[in-house]
């Protein structure tokens, strides 16, 4: 972590789009074990999510807690649910929307519902 905050990266959907599943766990983990708040421009599906929160248990040790993420989904209207049904059956996926990931030790969930998050970020006490 930072001496003076606690830096936020924003990783943009291109940059983790073409990445396989276990290439973002990786990344992710990575940046968050480095005191990092990541905000992902994409959000992530329940089987990412699942695979993320054993990817964190099983990295915990006396230097990483864990993490703590929020997100938010945009469903859009009719007009995008449709195109996501079409690519559905190409097995394609628009993730859209975003992710927030974070050190458990910094990041407090204060508010959260379907069109906003409020997060807490905790600079450890230097005394």
């Amino acid at each position: 972590m930072a001496d003076d905050g606690i830096p936020i990266e924003f990783i943009s959907k291109q940059r983790i789009q073409d990445r396989s599943f276990d290439e973002k766990l990786q990344l992710i983990l990575e940046e968050v074990r480095d005191g990092k708040i990541l905000v992902l421009g994409e959000s992530l599906g329940p089987e990412e999510k699942r695979h993320l929160i054993e990817g964190a248990m099983q990295a915990v040790d006396e230097e990483f807690p864990g993490i703590e993420f929020s997100g938010l989904e945009n469903n859009g209207d009719i007009v995008d649910q449709v195109v996501d049904r079409v690519l559905g059956l190409f097995g394609k996926e628009r993730k859209k929307g975003l992710t927030i990931v974070g050190n458990s030790d910094v990041m407090e969930k204060v508010k959260e519902d379907k069109e906003t998050v409020s997060l807490l970020a905790r600079a450890e006490d230097s005394s």
